[in-house]
């Protein structure tokens, strides 16, 4: 598994679906997120608590389009996961951006917060 190929996605997706606080914050969901490393995009269905279902995103070829995104440059991850960078101050600086339905996106903040904690965390 290499960061941020499908492999660590779906690592990620295994690890947040048994996590209690991301299943405990995420349990009234029904939305799609793109989650973006650079050029690298990830689809994902979280419902009821659990990331459902993820692919590799290919704009203008995803039927199934999506609610939000949460996108920064390769760079902004790698800063992140070694802890040169911290993830909050990210968030707040706009450097890890949200965009698409923010209404959505501000609904769901406590389980956004923890699957990019688990990002930062997963093992290398």
């Amino acid at each position: 598994m290499d960061f941020p190929d499908i492999g660590f996605v779906r690592a990620l997706q295994a690890h947040l679906n048994e996590d209690a606080a991301f299943n405990a914050a995420s349990r009234w969901s029904d939305v799609k997120v793109v989650l973006g490393f650079g050029d690298q995009r990830y689809w994902l269905k979280l419902y009821g608590g659990k990331i459902i279902d993820l692919m590799v995103w290919f704009p203008m070829a995803n039927p199934l389009g999506w609610d939000y995104s949460i996108t920064a440059p390769l760079a902004t991850w790698q800063a992140l996961r070694d802890g040169s960078r911290v993830l909050g101050h990210l968030l707040d600086r706009g450097e890890i951006a949200v965009d698409g339905d923010l209404l959505q996106a501000n609904r769901l903040y406590e389980s956004t917060h923890l699957m990019l904690s688990a990002v930062r965390d997963l093992k290398r």
